[in-house]
Order: C-alpha cells, then sequence, then structure tokens
C-alpha cells in the first residue's frame, strides 16, 4: 500500500498524496512518499512491537453518544503498555476508516496514558489506527467493523 508523509505533522495518507494535509493544511508538496514507513519501524527496533502495536476494541454499542447509533472504537498503544515519558511517548494515534482519515488524538508525555477513543458514526468497513511513537515511529493496526 502506498503511504506519503505530511513533513510538517506526520500525517499518512495512504494511496496518494492529500491537496492539503488534513491535520496540519500543508500542502501537497509537503508530503513524501515512503511505503515501507512501517516495515522500516519494525526492523529497526522489531523488540518494540510488544509496546507499540495498537490494541482496538470495538464497543458496537457507543456508550458516549447513543442516541447517534455510533461505534466506539478503544485504542490502547502496546500489549505492555507504552511509556509515556519525556524521552519516549505516543505523540498521537490517527484514525482512518477505510483508508481515508478521520481523527487524531494528540499526546503528550505530561499525565496521560497511551489510550483513546474513537466514536465513529459508520457501522461497517474497516479501521485502520496509526501511532506515532517519537523514538520507534509508526506502527499500525486493522480491524473490520
Amino acid at each position: 500500500m502506498k503511504a506519503f508523509i505530511c513533513q510538517i505533522c506526520g500525517h499518512i495518507e495512504f494511496h496518494e498524496a492529500a491537496e492539503t494535509c488534513p491535520v496540519c493544511t500543508a500542502p501537497k508538496e509537503k508530503f513524501v512518499n515512503n511505503n515501507n514507513i512501517f516495515k522500516e519501524s519494525e526492523e529497526k527496533s522489531p523488540e518494540a512491537s510488544i509496546k507499540h502495536i495498537p490494541a482496538i476494541v470495538v464497543e458496537k454499542k457507543c456508550g458516549l453518544i447513543p442516541e447517534a447509533g455510533c461505534v466506539d472504537i478503544h485504542v490502547r498503544i502496546g500489549e505492555t503498555l507504552h511509556p509515556m515519558e519525556e524521552k519516549h511517548f505516543i505523540q498521537f494515534i490517527d484514525c482512518y476508516i477505510d483508508d481515508k482519515y478521520a481523527a487524531r488524538a494528540q499526546l503528550s508525555a505530561n499525565g496521560v496514558n497511551p489510550a483513546t477513543a474513537f466514536h465513529l458514526k459508520v457501522e461497517t468497513g474497516k479501521v485502520t489506527i496509526v501511532e506515532n511513537c517519537n523514538i520507534h515511529g509508526y506502527w499500525k493496526t486493522e480491524v473490520a467493523l
């Protein structure tokens, strides 16, 4: 799969670069093609997968917005919880629906766990979660709704 990375904010577009980045509004010229971005992270740090691969829990019944009929996606980074320290932390967690960007949870090392939830308006499709560690790079997981 083709992956285009925004050199300003780190956002990834699949298949082709966006005209403008949906996260930081950078122009298309700021995207760089790297189809091996996930493979590179794993090869660079194979022992790190236990702390980096996003774990996804799909809740078909939305707990926060039940009147909208949404699906909750709970995301935790790492089977062994990823550290959130000043020198080593998860910078962001992005959610994609059928390879299209949907939302970002921006994180810092200041008092949060490497986890988030997305409340999707769709009930079917493929959900991809991409996370970025400031040291170990990009990691992803996919799940079908």
